[in-house]
């Protein structure tokens, strides 16, 4: 049998009939009519993302307020944030009696009953800094310096890549730090490092960009900000202050000379404590310990008592910041993201704090953020933080010729680097350190854990999101409900096992920069509603991550959502509205795929497979041709039932005559009512497996 043709166009009343009452595949070689597919049903199963159970003083978006007011923050039952951080117990305890509940800002009178509770993480724990800092590079320690004595709010502004230089200019943001010469940052000259953290350096409150500039003030200094009392709760030593074992051996204080490079004073009475470390401090920090600034004090341990490393204030502030600067611009959502939690492997290349400070600092600093956000005026100043930035940043986008997304991943050419000469540079400069997005990915999820040994008995727990993390997304997923950003959430955390994580009633198993791509599975069926006349997000995103489960995704709206994983979700794929694009081969899961209105496109590099059936009963079908067999392959089914078809020929190689398969099935049943190829004229074979176009200019 000849294979049935349709000139461009053109759509028969013969085939038009079929279409009403059940289409024969064109070209077969048998009599026996094709059943027009059912609708994909997903799976039955919901999913409610509840609060973790808890008590008081939890949960922290309620309470965290005690942490601000002096009759409670030095109590572990009073403090929802110290409650929080307590995993730190199964690891090291401070091992005074009562001191937990009455940690009064001065420090525990005694470390003589301190206790190593878990001697294999804990000596993980040091190893790591030891490891790093007997390693760390020149530009590493000029890094680690400098993300030590800027303020924070401006220190991690860089994550903004190619917008860094156009925030500087429209907020103010500034430094004014001593900087100290590359071989004072990494020799022996006991530089005086003056630390600056204050508010201000983020940019002024009257600038072009003063809503961005006061998100920031909010995060940074809302009353529960700081990690004062918790550092007071537990009390744990700096890796500089432990031996290999993790075990603190004092040494007694001593005399340093310290040196002022503004004015070539000295310091010649300021008293350290000197411990047994391998820990190596990057040597222009070493007058940035805690010290005394009188003579030598008794053999007590004084400058340890209100010197706590857990959790480590500079990763909560660096967080704080960054998850300003992110809702703002969340075009930068992840490299903020990663900007954060590079500040805290600073911190530990630093050799001034190890992985579990950090790790406390980051949890800190996600529950602050979301407490912040469910205050009504800071969510207002949210909201005008967001609209700023993205009139003002989009507005230059606009004159580029693309969309924010993109000109906010622009490659950055000639780099300034942080060493000029024997200089360092205290300014930020537009980097692409952060342009590979599954690096980051990767390195971010790594740095949740810092690989510490799972305990394989208490893997595999139920994922565990707290009340209000979900606010933390809201500016990155806005067409998602508050409930789907909660689905999100706990799909994309990582697993249970981890002393520390597990007790944080959900903020350590957090992974934004993974919930930032999107669901890691569809564990019920999913409805994306996108209104493209929002703007930003709500007009296009994609979805990166692999996305497994046995629910349906649907797709409605006005807006574009591509999807780009290795995803296996079987519960089938609707598209009611909008447009959904495959960017890989496997991006529609391995269900069938259901076309009634708007559009799928196909722009994926390899044929795109559907692992059932392939209807199209309206809307259009969009393909980028490249040089693949297939365009689009069907397990099941293709039934063509008034859907269009557009070729985007713009990346295939010109040429006068092409005959190319487009899509490939089990069984092909119907017809496309038009197809458009810009620059070719078309005419479409239909096969009983297949539909060949035959394009000529």
């Amino acid at each position: 049998m000849k294979p049935c043709t349709l000139a461009p166009n053109v759509l028969s009343l013969a085939v038009v009939a079929a279409l009403t009452f059940g289409l024969t595949a064109c070209g077969s070689d048998s009599d026996g009519k094709v059943t027009e597919p059912a609708v994909p049903q997903g799976s039955d199963a919901a999913l409610v993302v509840a609060a973790p159970d808890s008590s008081y003083p939890l949960p922290v978006v309620d309470n965290a307020a005690n942490n601000s007011n002096s009759a409670t923050r030095y109590n572990i039952d009073e403090n929802p944030i110290a409650r929080m951080l307590s995993g730190i117990n199964a690891l090291w305890y401070v091992g005074q009696a009562d001191w937990q509940n009455n940690a009064n800002g001065n420090g525990p009178d005694s470390f003589a009953d301190q206790q190593i509770v878990n001697a294999q993480l804990w000596q993980e724990n040091i190893k790591y800094v030891v490891d790093v800092t007997s390693k760390r590079t020149t530009e590493q320690a000029v890094l680690a310096f400098l993300d030590d004595q800027r303020s924070k709010n401006y220190s991690v502004i860089d994550g903004l890549g190619p917008l860094t230089d156009a925030y500087v200019a429209a907020s103010g943001a500034y430094t004014d730090i001593h900087v100290p010469t590359v071989a004072q940052v990494t020799g022996d000259g006991r530089y005086y490092a003056a630390n600056n953290d204050g508010i201000s350096y983020a940019g002024s409150l009257d600038s072009e960009l003063g809503a961005v500039v006061q998100l920031v003030t909010d995060f940074r200094q809302n009353a529960p900000a700081s990690t004062s009392a918790s550092k007071y709760i537990f009390s744990t030593p700096r890796p500089w202050r432990m031996d290999d074992s993790g075990a603190v051996d004092y040494l007694g204080s001593a005399l340093y000379t310290c040196n002022d490079q503004d004015n070539g004073s000295s310091y010649q009475d300021w008293i350290f404590d000197n411990y047994t470390s391998s820990v190596k401090i990057v040597p222009g920090l070493m007058c940035a310990r805690r010290h005394h600034e009188s003579s030598i004090i008794a053999d007590d341990q004084e400058n340890r008592r209100k010197d706590g490393g857990y959790p480590s204030g500079h990763t909560n502030a660096g967080y704080l910041a960054a998850l300003a600067y992110a809702y703002a611009v969340p075009q930068r959502y992840s490299e903020m993201l990663t900007r954060a939690s590079q500040l805290g492997e600073d911190r530990i290349l630093a050799g001034m704090h190890s992985p579990v400070d950090v790790m406390g600092g980051r949890m800190h600093a996600l529950a602050v953020a979301a407490y912040a956000l469910g205050q009504t005026e800071i969510q207002a100043n949210a909201e005008n933080a967001y609209q700023q930035a993205q009139a003002y940043f989009g507005a230059r986008a606009e004159a580029a010729g693309q969309s924010l997304y993109d000109y906010a991943h622009n490659h950055v050419a000639n780099e300034t680097g942080m060493i000029i000469g024997d200089q360092v540079n205290a300014q930020v400069f537009n980097n692409n350190t952060y342009a590979d997005h599954q690096a980051n990915k990767a390195l971010y999820r790594q740095r949740l854990t810092y690989g510490f040994t799972q305990d394989s008995s208490k893997a595999g727990q139920d994922p565990v999101v707290p009340e209000g993390a979900e606010r933390l997304l809201a500016s990155r997923l806005p067409y998602l409900s508050a409930e789907q950003r909660r689905q999100v959430l706990y799909t994309t955390e990582i697993d249970s096992g981890y002393a520390l994580l597990d007790a944080s009633n959900g903020w350590g198993r957090l992974d934004l920069v993974s919930a930032a791509d999107g669901y890691g599975a569809l564990l019920a069926n999913v409805t994306v509603t996108m209104d493209a006349s929002e703007g930003g997000f709500n007009a296009s995103d994609r979805w990166q991550n692999d996305i497994s489960g046995a629910g349906m995704l649907t797709k409605a709206g006005s807006g574009s959502l591509g999807l780009s994983g290795n995803n296996s979700y079987s519960g089938g794929t609707i598209i009611n509205g909008g447009t959904l694009t495959a960017l890989s081969p496997s991006a529609l899961g391995s269900g069938d795929v259901y076309l009634t209105d708007g559009s799928l496109a196909v722009d994926s590099t390899g044929s795109v497979n559907v692992g059932g059936n392939l209807t199209l009963k309206g809307g259009n079908l969009a393909l980028v041709m490249d040089t693949d067999a297939s365009q689009l392959t069907a397990a099941g089914t293709v039934w063509l039932e008034n859907a269009s078809l557009t070729l985007d020929m713009s990346q295939y190689p010109t040429a006068d005559k092409l005959q190319l398969t487009l899509v490939r099935g089990a069984d092909v049943a119907g017809k496309f009512s038009n197809v458009t190829a810009a620059g070719y004229k078309v005419t479409l074979k239909y096969h009983h497996d297949s539909v060949v176009a035959e394009l000529s200019k």
